[in-house]
C-alpha cells in the first residue's frame, strides 16, 4: 500500500466498516473528514483526539502535542490534557529522549496543557521515533463544532499561509538539497515556521463566534481539508486556489523539490466554515492571526476549483506531498 493516511474509500473499507456500533454514550463516533470523537458524561462531553507524528525528525515532540490539540481547538474547546506514548529506535541515546520530552513539554506550556501520562519504551519494530498523542478537552452542554457543522453558502475562511508544518520539515530534514538555493538564514526562517503550528487561538475564536465547522489542515494539505470539510457536511464547494495564501519560502522550497504547497501537509492552518467571513476575519486579525476567504460550501455535490472562471474538479486527498520525497 502507499505510504501515508489511507485514502477516503480505504478508510471506509477496510476500517470504519469493521468496527463496532458505538455505546449510547458517544455523542460522535469515528467518520471520514471527523478528528475527534465526543462521549458524553454527566451534563458535559469529553473531546478526544489520537494522532501520530512519523512524517519528521526534528522537533517531533513540539509537533506531537500540537497536532492532537489542534484537533481539539478545532471542535471549538481549548485542550485540557494529553496523553503520550514514545517508541524510540535502538539506536536512540538517552539524550535523544530527553531532547523528546524537553520538546513536548515546551509545547504543552505554550498551549497550557498537561501531560498526564502516557507510555516510553524502545523498539526495533521502528527505524525512528514514532510519537503518539491523545488530547482531551471538556465542555458542558451540548455545543461541539465540528466539520460535519457546514451549510450551504458558508464562506469557507483558511489562517495563516499554506503548508506550514510542511515547509518546516522540509527546511530540516531536506536541508542538504536547499542548502545551495536557500541561504542559512531562509532556511532557519523556514524552519521558524513550526512556531505558527498551534491552532488553539483560532479555534477558540471560532467557538466564541459559533461559527458552523472548523477543521484543521493536516495531510493532504488546504485542499484536502477543504474536501474533507466538505464531505464531512454532505456537502459541494468551490475553492479558488488563486486565493490561498502561500509564504514566499513554502513557494520556493516546493518549487524546488517539485511539490504542491496547497497539498502539502498544513498543521497550523485552520479551515472554518461561517456565515460571517468578515466578522470572522476581524477577530482573528484581533489575536493577530490572518484569515483568508478562499471559496465556499454549496448545495451541489460538485467539489470545484475555481480559477479565472475556469473550473477542475477537487479531488480527494491522497498521500501528502511530503511522502514523494525519495
Amino acid at each position: 500500500m502507499k505510504i501515508g493516511k489511507l485514502t477516503n474509500e480505504d478508510l471506509r473499507l477496510l476500517v470504519l466498516e469493521h468496527l463496532p456500533k458505538p455505546g449510547s454514550t458517544v455523542v460522535s463516533g469515528p467518520s471520514v473528514g471527523l478528528d475527534c470523537a465526543a462521549v458524553r458524561f454527566g451534563d458535559g462531553q469529553v473531546v478526544i483526539s489520537t494522532d501520530p507524528i512519523t512524517g519528521a525528525a526534528k522537533d517531533i515532540g513540539w509537533l506531537a502535542i500540537h497536532i492532537s490539540c489542534n484537533d481539539i481547538a478545532a471542535s471549538g474547546i481549548r485542550p485540557s490534557a494529553l496523553l503520550l506514548a514514545i517508541i524510540a529506535p535502538p539506536q536512540a541515546s538517552r539524550e535523544d529522549i530527553v531532547q523528546v520530552i524537553d520538546q513536548a513539554a515546551a509545547a504543552a506550556n505554550q498551549i497550557g496543557v498537561s501531560i498526564i501520562g502516557g507510555h516510553t519504551e524502545v523498539s526495533d519494530a521502528v527505524s525512528r521515533f514514532v510519537l503518539t498523542t491523545t488530547a482531551l478537552g471538556f465542555t458542558y452542554g451540548n455545543r461541539i463544532i465540528q466539520a460535519s457543522g457546514g451549510q450551504a453558502g458558508d464562506t469557507l475562511v483558511m489562517t495563516k499561509t499554506a503548508g506550514l508544518e510542511g515547509t518546516a520539515i522540509l527546511a530540516a530534514d531536506q536541508s542538504q538539497r536547499l542548502c545551495g538555493q536557500l541561504s542559512d538564514s531562509e532556511l532557519a526562517a523556514a524552519g521558524d515556521l513550526i512556531r505558527q503550528i498551534s491552532v488553539v487561538e483560532e479555534g477558540s475564536c471560532g467557538g466564541n463566534l459559533g461559527v458552523h465547522a472548523m477543521h484543521d489542515a493536516t495531510e493532504g494539505g488546504i485542499l484536502g481539508a477543504c474536501w474533507e470539510l466538505a464531505e464531512a457536511s454532505v456537502l459541494g464547494c468551490v475553492i479558488d486556489p488563486g486565493l490561498i495564501p502561500v509564504h514566499p519560502l513554502t513557494a520556493r522550497i516546493c518549487s524546488i523539490l517539485n511539490l504542491d504547497p496547497l497539498r502539502l501537509i498544513a498543521s497550523g492552518s485552520l479551515i472554518i466554515a461561517t456565515p460571517h467571513p468578515d466578522l470572522l476575519k476581524s477577530e482573528l486579525a484581533k489575536r493577530g492571526i490572518s484569515g483568508t476567504a478562499i471559496g465556499r460550501l454549496t448545495a451541489e455535490p460538485a467539489r470545484l476549483l475555481s480559477f479565472l472562471g475556469k473550473y477542475d474538479e477537487l479531488t480527494p486527498p491522497g498521500p501528502d506531498e511530503l511522502y514523494k520525497i525519495n
